[in-house]
């Protein structure tokens, strides 16, 4: 009796302890995530809060920052403020007609001869050389004033190589259509050929959308244009009616040199346009 006395006393024993236990642990497990959960927030609350800076620190972070910004700006500015490149192409090329006006016509160096185009026994060289001497003063005066009028323009369009490449092609040419059309005792010399042909380039390279974008263009084309067209119409009257070197003046050469002028800008524009459906081509 007593041994089931005592074994269901420590039976009863056993079950409130189990009973005190689940209670304490559920109680201890709703407690304990409500208390990691207040930790938690509370540590992630604490971590997120903006730290104060010093009013110092606060303005050196400022100036970092409209420093960096405003770099990219300050780079465009100074180039804006960076010059353009000035005309110097048609300087040199007035400078070495003058010089050899000088050596030639003033000094009287024999060697200046030689550069002239004679038709009956020329040189190659003479197709360039001659562009660049002048038989007198008003000769040169005349040519070299066009040559700065129509250079600059030029020069202002394609750059200084664009007008080298302008000037002897244009007067090159000019030389070899005299050589075939003109007398064999003719004496070709003078820049006319090379300059008629810059009066064409500056009007012709001008791209129409381009033009059109701003009136000035519109008013220089419009002004230097009526100029080109009086001079080549009256070169190409003078030379139907069989006048082509009337007065000392070489008229084929300026015609010639004109539409020299034309051709560059075409094969210029037909070699640009090939080489941008090539680079499309090629990106494809």
């Amino acid at each position: 009796m007593r041994n089931a006395t005592t074994t269901t006393t420590t039976l009863v024993v056993v079950i409130i302890l189990a009973v005190c236990l689940a209670n304490s642990s559920a109680f201890l497990g709703t407690g304990g995530a409500s208390r990691a959960s207040k930790i938690v927030t509370t540590t992630t609350t604490t971590s997120c809060r903006p730290r104060k800076i010093s009013p110092s620190t606060e303005r050196m972070l400022r100036l970092k920052l409209s420093s960096s910004s405003s770099s990219s700006s300050s780079l465009e500015d100074i180039k804006k403020k960076q010059p353009q490149q000035q005309p110097t192409m048609v300087y040199a090329l007035i400078l070495g007609s003058m010089a050899s006006f000088v050596l030639d016509n003033v000094l009287k160096v024999q060697l200046f001869q030689s550069f002239y185009l004679n038709h009956f026994q020329w040189k190659w060289w003479q197709l360039i050389t001659s562009t660049f001497c002048h038989a007198n003063r008003s000769h040169l005066s005349g040519n070299t004033f066009l040559l700065l009028l129509f250079g600059r323009s030029v020069e202002d369009e394609l750059g200084s190589p664009g007008l080298l490449v302008s000037y002897l092609f244009c007067g090159i040419l000019a030389n070899v259509v005299s050589l075939f059309l003109l007398p064999r005792h003719t004496v070709s010399l003078g820049a006319s050929g090379a300059v008629y042909g810059l009066f064409a380039v500056s009007i012709v390279a001008r791209g129409f959308q381009e033009l059109f974008q701003d009136w000035r263009k519109v008013l220089e084309v419009t002004v230097l244009g009526q100029f080109v067209v009086s001079r080549i119409s009256e070169e190409a009257k003078t030379a139907v009616a069989g006048g082509t070197t009337g007065g000392g003046i070489n008229h084929v050469a300026h015609l010639a040199g004109a539409g020299a002028g034309v051709l560059l800008v075409v094969l210029l524009r037909t070699l640009i346009r090939v080489l941008e459906r090539n680079e499309t081509k090629r990106n494809k």
